[in-house]
């Protein structure tokens, strides 16, 4: 008995040495496969630099919760920051966000802004540039052989009858020359503004003032244009566009022009001194020019604009004698010509105008008012 009484404390002596020195898990070498280390900053995510090793990703999150992905400083819920490294086939991009649906019943959205305070200027999607070749937002549609879409698409359901819109474009400056809304295509067949009323109602309006409340342009949904100012176009002329008989090409602007009596609606040279046939003049570049036709429809190749009332270039002749300033002036036998009017018997219903320069001899094309009587 004596001897198993000393032979107890010497293995629980020997239990306690081996358990003194035996190695704790948390100190196993990190080198062992399958165990990782590494170590990082606070508040960032970790990432795997290696197949066993972590440290810091360029992920952030701050105290308050927000994320910040480049920035350690982030002040939105979630704050990219990028340089300007470009990849590749790249440009330079902070967020590329993709969606593949391919039902052409389903609309897919890359990315969906909601602003769903009911109240206040909120916006749903914000884009701000500061360089003065920037752009806010861009949107493209490259497009497809056969298919038809848009870059930027602006909608509103808004019934009221308060001001609602679908995309505005506000110039704030109150100095300066910038553009509101600026259209742009690079094809003959383009159009750089396009405006429809699928119900009939006003195509354009155009108003002034602080409050939106003075209109002074409106074009209506027949196509009928009003306007308080009035027109100032070039042209110092009103013309009508109609036929001419026979080849268009051996007509050309400053001729004098009679009514075709052997055809309907149709324009001839004018080659009888006196003709009370006489209509007007070929403009040159008619200020209004009307016609017969609507907005769609094409030009006629064998019509020219016929100068009825105004200031117009006319081929004149000194058959008559020296035309001065103020003259009357009549057909000729000059083809296409005006000469000055003398014969008064012969006169009434032969004018076609005033002649507002002098041709002391010859032949030569002068400024002429149109005054049909």
């Amino acid at each position: 008995m004596k001897r198993f009484a000393r032979l107890i404390p010497c293995v629980l002596l020997a239990g306690l040495c081996v358990a003194q020195t035996a190695t704790p898990p948390s100190t196993v070498s990190s080198n062992k496969i399958g165990e990782i280390s590494g170590s990082g900053t606070r508040g960032y995510l970790p990432k795997f630099a290696g197949a066993y090793l972590i440290n810091n990703s360029n992920i952030f999150q701050a105290s308050t919760g927000d994320i910040g992905i480049g920035t350690a400083t982030p002040f939105f819920p979630l704050h990219i920051l990028s340089g300007s490294t470009i990849r590749q086939g790249q440009v330079p991009t902070s967020l590329y966000v993709e969606n593949q649906a391919t039902s052409d019943t389903d609309n897919a959205t890359a990315i969906s802004g909601l602003a769903s305070a009911g109240t206040g200027s909120v916006f749903g999607v914000l884009g701000t540039t500061y360089s003065p070749g920037g752009i806010g937002v861009f949107g493209n549609y490259p497009g497809v052989t056969g298919g038809g879409g848009g870059g930027v698409l602006g909608i509103t359901s808004s019934a009221d009858f308060g001001f609602s819109y679908a995309t505005r474009g506000t110039a704030t400056a109150t100095t300066g020359s910038a553009v509101a809304f600026f259209g742009e295509t690079f094809s003959p067949d383009g159009t750089a503004g396009y405006f429809l009323n699928r119900a009939g109602g006003n195509i354009i309006v155009g108003h002034v003032g602080q409050n939106d409340d003075q209109s002074v342009f409106r074009v209506d949904g027949t196509g009928r244009v009003f306007a308080d100012g009035g027109f100032q176009p070039n042209g110092a002329d009103f013309a009508e566009s109609m036929a001419v008989t026979g080849d268009r090409q051996l007509y050309s602007v400053g001729d004098l022009l009679v009514i075709d009596a052997s055809s309907k609606r149709h324009l001839a040279m004018a080659q009888q001194p006196y003709s009370t046939l006489v209509a007007g003049i070929y403009s040159t570049k008619p200020g209004l020019l009307g016609s017969m036709r609507k907005v769609d429809e094409p030009a006629a190749t064998n019509e020219v604009p016929l100068a009825v009332v105004g200031i117009v270039p006319c081929k004149v002749t000194d058959e008559n004698g020296p035309i001065g300033a103020g003259d009357l002036l009549v057909s000729s036998s000059s083809p296409g010509r005006a000469m000055k009017g003398t014969d008064r018997a012969r006169m009434l219903g032969a004018v076609v105008g005033k002649a507002l320069e002098p041709l002391p001899t010859g032949a030569g094309v002068i400024q002429v008012l149109v005054t049909l009587q």
